[in-house]
């Protein structure tokens, strides 16, 4: 959060001997360090037994009847861990296992980076280029490691000035000399750090980058967070630094799925964050741009520290104003899940309190939101409203939070962020240049959080979570939705979709101006009582309606916006996802873009003659843990072999069926299968034609064996009709 009078400003928290924990504190460019004793402390199910005397130091009853009704305390780390040991053998359950950094976060009151803004935390850039992928290759190589802090001051260390084992040992030089608070990466979980980390144990140079002179250690197989997903990863620590990696923050900051490819330079390039004269080499060919033109590689590994950079501002400040509120490490926000970033706001409240914490409901299922398609066809014009954080507004203006949430810590906890949030928005409207950048990460952040206190009513890890509860917000709002639907209908408007907190709609032919739609809405809202506000959330010159979820806008400014996975999707190819933009746009405004037979029977022409580019034909796919198991997914798992889980890979079918990635291109593609495809992809628009006559005219099969010139010159026989449904 903002600067305050007694800010803390705490950039690092570790254990210190067998009793003590260090903290490390920034004051503009150094960083003092103080020492503070320090118990280990957990909370479990059972009392310790007998034999855990030995090591336990202090046990306390918590107040409640909740089954984690006990926190026992250690007089030192390893005594800590030996009870954790005995007590899990017991069978007993305990909350956390925690760092010893998050067990103080919790039991002070303290937290991360207080007092401090992002720009403020020194932040160090690292890449290394080599000879191969395979650190214990007998050819294996660091030939360049580059650095900067913060998009500055620039290192750059090649093998053709210094041995491999010198390289190592001047960056860990630099990393100390530069001192900073994280270390960033892109991919460096999983490639930067384990390499380095091979390399300097057969060099027998110790990667002592810890603020304590310790070295980096490699910690095994863990998983992020990441939307949906959970990937896996290689875990790596730093005594008294944080280790970020930008390829897993660009994947939770692409929430939309945008992006064809999480590696730098795609992400980079689609974010439009590339600066001019980048210095570009294909990942292949590192090792033969090492051997003939060494100058350009190092530009372009100066460059990818650059770009690390960029990512890390644009994705990380989330994260990082997190800090200020959740009990937890950057490195442990950065990765984990937002329903644990919850549990640690209830237990620290808790356990502050000397409160029992009670074990988490089995899990069951409960309604979703209410969801409805009325249309389907072309309207105009069109004006969407939504219900501003529907959720965390039920439950705050209903008063729903968790039965087990005897300290009523769970709403007003929701509330002050809330409050927060909506405080930094108005900082936000009214700030200026680097200004905007604070409120905003402060704002998302906070955005973040309040959104998961619903989810969390349903996490099946969640000690405080509430099924029930969960179920209670969903109807409450199906009931809003459907109010609002009902004043819109009175008040002459044709709905056509409702999605949850969100109704899309025609308004009465009266209604002529954005002005007259506010107005609209706002009676709409008026009747939906406190803390519940109804807002104009766009208006748009028309309207494609297919299926439920699945739609298109046409801007007053002429932009067309796809939604669903029926008008946009990563994995088409990219020859599709054109098509089916431009194909809207000739339904919305065919007397602008033109006539849609002609155009498709364009594209059929250009498949079948060749002309295609391989970066037209090559769908994104990503690589999962199930890419490599099974019969259903043999040709990909052949194609990517080798590739890391998480990744995407661009692929394209091969005329003799076989998948291979877009770069073994060699002319070669399935010119049969892209007709297919282009053909079902048209069969999408099927639901706004009267008949299959009409649909087949405007979008006729075609094959191999097709006569394009006769089909160029077939009468139309059969009226092309759009309708409402």
């Amino acid at each position: 959060m903002p600067s305050n009078t007694g800010a803390t400003r705490i950039v690092s928290i570790e254990r210190y001997g067998e009793s003590s924990v260090r903290l490390y504190v920034r004051s503009g460019e150094s960083v003092s360090s103080r020492t503070v004793a320090f118990e280990p402390w957990l909370v479990t199910t059972a009392p310790p037994e007998r034999a855990m005397s030995s090591v336990v130091a202090a046990e306390a009853i918590l107040s409640g009847s909740e089954p984690f009704g006990h926190r026992v305390s250690f007089d030192g780390w390893s005594h800590y861990q030996r009870g954790l040991s005995m007590l899990r053998d017991a069978g007993a359950r305990v909350v956390g296992p925690m760092s010893i950094a998050e067990q103080y976060l919790i039991s002070s009151g303290e937290s991360l980076f207080t007092g401090m803004t992002f720009d403020e935390v020194v932040r160090a850039q690292i890449d290394i280029e080599t000879l191969g992928l395979d650190a214990q290759a007998t050819d294996a190589q660091v030939v360049i490691i580059t650095a900067c802090v913060n998009g500055a001051h620039p290192l750059v260390l090649r093998a053709d000035e210094l041995s491999e084992a010198e390289m190592i040992h001047e960056f860990t030089s630099w990393i100390h000399d530069h001192d900073p608070d994280l270390i960033e990466g892109h991919n460096v979980f999983n490639f930067d750090l384990p390499y380095l980390a091979e390399r300097a144990r057969v060099l027998r140079v110790p990667l002592s980058w810890g603020r304590d002179g310790s070295e980096l250690r490699l910690a095994g197989e863990q998983r992020f967070k990441a939307g949906a997903r959970t990937i896996p990863y290689q875990g790596a620590y730093v005594y008294g630094r944080h280790v970020v990696d930008t390829y897993q923050q660009v994947q939770r900051y692409d929430v939309g799925g945008l992006l064809d490819s999480y590696a730098l330079k795609p992400a980079i390039q689609a974010l439009g964050l590339e600066r001019s004269g980048r210095t570009h080499v294909d990942r292949r060919d590192i090792a033969g741009a090492w051997h003939e033109d060494r100058e350009t590689l190092a530009r372009y590994a100066i460059d990818d520290v650059l770009d690390v950079n960029v990512l890390s501002a644009l994705t990380l400040p989330t994260e990082f104003y997190q800090c200020s509120i959740v009990p937890r490490t950057l490195q442990s926000v950065a990765t984990g899940g937002p329903g644990e970033k919850i549990n640690d706001i209830l237990v620290r409240a808790y356990v502050s309190a000397g409160w029992s914490i009670p074990l988490p409901e089995a899990p069951r299922g409960y309604p979703g939101g209410y969801a409805e398609l009325r249309k389907v066809g072309v309207f105009s014009p069109v004006v969407k409203c939504d219900v501003e954080s529907l959720y965390p507004s039920i439950m705050l203006a209903d008063a729903i939070a968790p039965a087990r949430d005897r300290l009523n810590v769970f709403l007003p906890t929701l509330a002050t962020l809330t409050e927060k949030r909506l405080s930094a928005k108005r900082s936000l409207e009214s700030a200026h240049s680097q200004e905007r950048a604070l409120w905003q990460g402060i704002q998302s952040s906070l955005k973040v959080l309040i959104n998961s206190f619903y989810g969390y009513l349903g996490y099946s890890r969640g000690y405080f979570n509430d099924f029930a509860a969960a179920e209670r917000v969903t109807l409450r709002g199906q009931e809003i939705i459907q109010r609002i639907v009902a004043g819109l209908e009175q008040s002459g408007c044709a709905v056509i979709e409702i999605d949850t907190d969100g109704v899309l709609l025609e308004p009465p032919t009266s209604v002529q101006s954005e002005e007259a739609e506010q107005e609209l809405v706002e009676h709409t809202g008026s009747t939906l009582g406190d803390g519940i506000r109804l807002a104009h959330d766009g208006r748009y010159r028309g309207m494609l309606s297919l299926r439920l979820k699945n739609y298109a806008l046409l801007t007053y400014e002429g932009r067309v916006i796809l939604k669903g996975s029926s008008l946009r999707s990563r994995r088409e190819e990219p020859f599709l996802r054109v098509f089916l933009a431009d194909a809207v746009a000739r339904i919305l405004e065919p007397d602008r873009f033109g006539d849609m037979r002609s155009y498709y029977l364009d594209i059929a022409e250009r498949i079948r003659s060749g002309l295609l580019e391989p970066s037209e034909i090559a769908r994104t796919e990503t690589v999962t843990e199930n890419t490599f198991r099974g019969d259903t997914s043999r040709r990909l798992a052949a194609a990517v072999a080798g590739e890391r889980i998480g990744e995407r890979v661009q692929v394209y079918q091969r005329a003799d069926g076989s998948l291979a990635r877009i770069e073994e291109f060699d002319d070669d593609p399935d010119h049969g299968y892209l007709l297919r495809r282009l053909r079902d992809t048209a069969m999408r628009f099927r639901p706004i034609f009267d008949s299959d006559e009409a649909f087949d005219y405007t979008f006729p099969l075609v094959t191999l064996e097709t006569d394009l010139t006769a089909l160029r010159s077939t009468p139309r026989s059969t009226q092309l009709t759009l309708f409402e449904t």
